[in-house]
């Protein structure tokens, strides 16, 4: 039974002044706190790479993008949501892909990509710094400058892709790869171009071996005092980290929550500890 200022849970009995809750996003932590008169916002994952069925593009294993534009549409999402478009590094895995843009598409679309059983769309853009029509001009170049080569020899240098990738994508336009770029008809041409810009991939889960960083959801933030990180519902409980319903993208967000959470936390007992004396 845990015991704060009189109010009880049925657990093994600690008594103290106070107590601070920091026990992340473990159901153990989660349950403590309902307990205590907390309501809980449903737990999800986030911060976890895509799971995508494509053989041949899982063969493409450790080939990194420096920059893409991704875009995320989860099945069922009926309106677009501008959080669910990112630009940054992307990296291809063993079950899809995974990388800065893909972990920060995941922390924002976190809960809806829960509902629909990780299942939507991803279109990438292999050249966001590259208009649609620079992408033609650059093909429609290397076809005439190289009208002898085969296609599948390399990218064309202008176009940040790297053969093997290259590769990939003329297999998926079912461009034989041994053919020449004189060869490479108008019409396939622009389908290539619009690839590049817009390449679709079906998102069919997260990542395997339960990879996700961080959990999304927890104690509702309306119950806790962000100036001091007390419990609104139960005096000298405070809470801090990923019990509380906070998740970050990337970037040390998700550290910061929990270092700055449990400083205020502390601070805040240690104060009122030192007013008592």
């Amino acid at each position: 039974m845990v015991s704060i200022g009189g109010i009880k849970s049925q657990r093994s009995l600690v008594e103290s002044d106070y107590l601070l809750l920091a026990t992340g996003g473990t159901q153990q932590g989660f349950k403590l706190a309902k307990e205590l008169g907390h309501s809980i916002v449903d737990p999800c994952p986030s911060l976890f790479s895509f799971k995508v069925a494509d053989l041949q593009l899982q063969e493409l294993a450790g080939i990194s993008f420096p920059l893409v534009r991704a875009e995320l549409l989860v099945e069922g999402q009926k309106h677009k949501n501008p959080s669910l478009t990112q630009v940054g590094p992307m990296l291809i895995t063993h079950w899809g892909l995974s990388g800065p843009v893909i972990l920060r598409l995941s922390a924002w679309g976190a809960r809806d990509l829960f509902t629909s059983n990780y299942k939507g769309m991803l279109w990438v853009d292999f050249a966001p710094k590259l208009s649609l029509e620079e992408v033609a001009r650059i093909l429609d170049a290397q076809r005439k400058c190289a009208a002898r080569k085969k296609l599948g020899s390399f990218a064309p240098d202008k176009l940040p892709l790297v053969r093997r990738f290259w590769e990939y994508l003329l297999m998926r336009m079912e461009i034989n790869p041994d053919s020449l770029w004189g060869a490479l008809n108008n019409s396939s041409s622009k389908k290539l171009s619009d690839l590049i810009k817009r390449c679709p991939f079906h998102i069919d889960g997260k990542g395997e071996f339960k990879e996700e960083f961080v959990t999304s959801g927890g104690v509702a933030l309306a119950e806790v005092d962000l100036k001091s990180m007390e419990s609104r519902l139960c005096p000298n409980l405070y809470l801090a980290g990923e019990v509380l319903n906070v998740d970050g993208i990337t970037g040390g967000f998700n550290f910061q929550n929990a270092w700055t959470g449990g400083y205020i936390a502390g601070t805040s007992i240690g104060l009122r500890s030192k007013q008592k004396l």
